[in-house]
């Protein structure tokens, strides 16, 4: 492969199967600049890690996003700017130090562990919604609205108003994966921010009641978090809802699909789960590795530097390749094959350094109830087309949809 060459992400056969593209990049050309997105592409695992701790990197990435577009759609998008602006993923030290430091207690394993009970009743119930069908889709009805229920049920939004966060996700999500040209990305964007001043015009008022109205639940952990006499502003409190809702929902469903698909193409995996339900920890990680469903995020350079022969310069942009080091040999071992009890397992989906998800002990949590449930009550399961419809995108791999057959457990 040579820097002649370009790669279009949008290609169908690509997205379904990236893999040997992603083993062209790191044997032949681990720094590719790809001319169709205009930036870099790092594919290796140890240069991953190595840029993820990189004081060079910058995820203050807005700004590269938005001034690609014409000054008047700028101007038009600029709510959704202000929103992205203060996300803790796309802020850099001391800011997202700070605000990472006052959300952590609200997000570690132990929180996400006394939900376990909650995720497993909401999830036998969409299982109870199709078990006498002997069929369902398992993204529109377990994958795509479980992590929703869990994450708004989690804040303490009323289940008659959970539908509408699943909506609004989805909407919002489609932002992040730079899709197409500047004209699709023009209107991925203008309905993202539809959804998000819906979103968060709703979350001002459930704001404004809990702090008058403390409850048990993650809302009022996050109005009450405190860090040597800091706190959330009214504004970074939304913003934080707001990313929960679309970052953990979205990336949690997309990996339940995959772990779905994935044990159905390997049935001795599915069958040593059924029998021994305590493999699940370790089958979501494998997925996680084998079938990521993060499959790059990216970073702004602030200096000028070289790696690998290739001159990247301040102002670039650079694709981190997650799931190309989730598969690179140099650190896995048989690193194509789905091994279901790998250890050790350092897989990069969840990122590395100060910008490791915050979620991520919630996210597992729910994959793991989610499949080792699926698993245990709907048997026989089978694909009613072996080749499944790969959503499009670049950063995010994930399902349209999976249509599969069952017998009641």
């Amino acid at each position: 492969m040579t820097t002649s060459v370009s790669i279009d992400f949008s290609n169908t056969e690509l997205q379904a199967h990236p893999y040997p593209v992603y083993e062209r990049l790191r044997d032949e050309d681990p720094v590719f600049w790809n001319g169709p997105a205009q930036g870099w592409l790092v594919s290796r695992y140890e240069d991953v890690v190595a840029l993820f701790t990189d004081g060079r990197m910058s995820s203050q990435r807005v700004d590269a996003t938005f001034r690609v577009l014409p000054e008047d759609v700028q101007r038009e998008l600029q709510p959704l700017r202000e929103v992205l602006g203060q996300r803790m993923l796309l802020s850099d030290p001391p800011r997202h130090t700070r605000l990472k430091n006052l959300v952590m207690p609200a997000f570690s394993a132990r929180a996400a562990s006394g939900l376990r009970e909650r995720i497993q009743e909401l999830c036998d119930g969409f299982i109870d919604r199709v078990i006498e069908q002997g069929s369902l889709d398992a993204m529109a009805d377990l994958a795509t609205p479980l992590p929703s229920w869990v994450i708004a049920d989690t804040l303490g939004v009323p289940m008659s108003d959970q539908a509408d966060f699943t909506r609004w996700a989805a909407g919002q999500v489609k932002v992040y994966d730079r899709p197409g040209t500047v004209n699709d990305r023009i209107a991925v964007m203008r309905q993202g921010q539809a959804d998000m001043l819906e979103m968060k015009a709703y979350l001002e008022e459930v704001i404004k009641k809990r702090r008058n109205d403390a409850r048990d639940d993650l809302l009022t952990l996050l109005v009450q978090a405190e860090d040597g006499g800091d706190r959330l502003s009214n504004d970074e409190l939304v913003v934080m809802c707001v990313a929960l809702l679309i970052g953990g929902n979205n990336s949690t469903a997309h990996l339940i699909g995959n772990a779905i698909l994935t044990l159905l193409r390997h049935p001795a995996a599915l069958d040593a789960l059924r029998t021994n339900p305590s493999l699940a920890r370790q089958t979501i990680e494998e997925v996680l590795r084998y079938e990521s469903p993060v499959q790059a995020t990216s970073r702004v350079v602030t200096e000028d530097f070289t790696l690998h022969g290739a001159q990247i310069k301040a102002g670039d942009n650079i694709s981190l390749l997650i799931g190309s080091a989730n598969r690179d040999p140099r650190q896995f071992l048989d690193a194509d094959r789905f091994v279901q009890d790998r250890h050790p397992n350092r897989h990069l989906t969840f990122a590395h350094g100060p910008h490791f998800c915050v979620g991520s002990a919630l996210a597992r949590n729910t994959a793991q109830i989610a499949v080792q449930t699926a698993v245990k009550r709907l048997h026989n399961m089978s694909m009613v087309d072996e080749r499944p419809d790969w959503a499009p995108g670049f950063s995010f791999r994930h399902l349209k949809s999976l249509a599969v057959t069952f017998s009641r457990g």
